[in-house]
C-alpha cells in the first residue's frame, strides 16, 4: 500500500487526489505525518545534537543551544503534528466556501495536507542526514534546501485543492502559498 501511495504521490498525484475524493484516508495520513516528524527527530535532530551542528536560527531567551536541541528531539514529533493541524485548519477555514466538487471538511483537508506534506519530505530526510554526517548541515545549505521542499509541498497542495475539492486555481494558489508561508513561520518559531 505504501509503495503504491508513493508512486501515486510522485508519478501520478492526480490518481491520489481521485482516491482522496472517494475514500477516508485520514488514519493513513496521520500515520505518515507521525512517521515523518518522529523519523526526523530520531535521525536528523539526534545527529544535529550529537554533532553539535550550528543552529539554523538563534535560540531564544538565551537558552543553552545543546539543551534546546536535546529538548527538540522529544518535542519535534508533537510540534510537527501541531504544524500540520494548523495548516489544515487555515486551508479549511479559508477554502471551504470555494469548494465545488465535494464538501470540504476539516478531516478531508487534514488528509490532503498530510499527504501533500509527506511525499517531498522523504528525500529531505535522506539528504539532511547525509549533510549532517558530512558536516555540511549549516544554515546556508539546509535553509534553501528546506524552502525548496516546502515549495514542492505547497504546489502539491494547490493541485490537490483544485482536484479534490474543485477550488478554483487562483484561490488554491493563495491557499497553498499561505500554507507554505505558515509552515515556514511555525517551523522557524521553534525548530532550530
Amino acid at each position: 500500500m505504501l509503495k503504491n501511495l508513493l508512486c501515486f504521490m510522485f508519478l501520478r498525484p492526480s490518481g491520489l487526489y481521485t482516491r482522496l475524493r472517494a475514500f477516508d484516508m485520514l488514519p493513513l495520513a496521520v500515520f505518515l505525518q507521525v512517521f515523518r516528524w518522529e523519523s526526523t527527530a530520531l535521525t536528523t535532530v539526534v545527529s544535529l545534537y550529537q554533532e553539535n551542528s550550528p543552529m539554523l536560527l538563534p535560540v531564544p531567551f538565551g537558552i543553552d543551544p545543546q539543551s534546546y536541541r536535546f529538548f527538540e528531539i522529544f518535542a519535534y514529533g508533537p510540534y510537527g503534528l501541531v504544524i500540520i493541524s494548523t495548516l489544515s485548519y487555515f486551508i479549511w477555514q479559508y477554502g471551504r466556501s470555494h469548494a465545488v466538487i465535494s464538501i470540504m471538511t476539516y478531516r478531508r483537508t487534514w488528509t490532503l495536507v498530510g499527504f501533500c506534506f509527506f511525499g517531498p519530505w522523504i528525500p529531505s530526510l535522506l539528504i539532511d542526514s547525509f549533510l549532517v554526517k558530512l558536516g555540511w548541515g549549516s544554515p546556508e545549505v539546509i535553509i534553501p534546501w528546506h524552502i525548496t521542499i516546502v515549495v514542492i509541498e505547497s504546489i502539491l497542495t494547490v493541485v490537490g485543492l483544485n482536484a479534490v475539492f474543485g477550488i478554483p486555481l487562483k484561490r488554491s494558489i493563495h491557499l497553498g502559498a499561505g500554507a507554505g508561508l505558515l509552515f515556514l513561520l511555525l517551523a522557524g518559531a521553534v525548530i532550530r
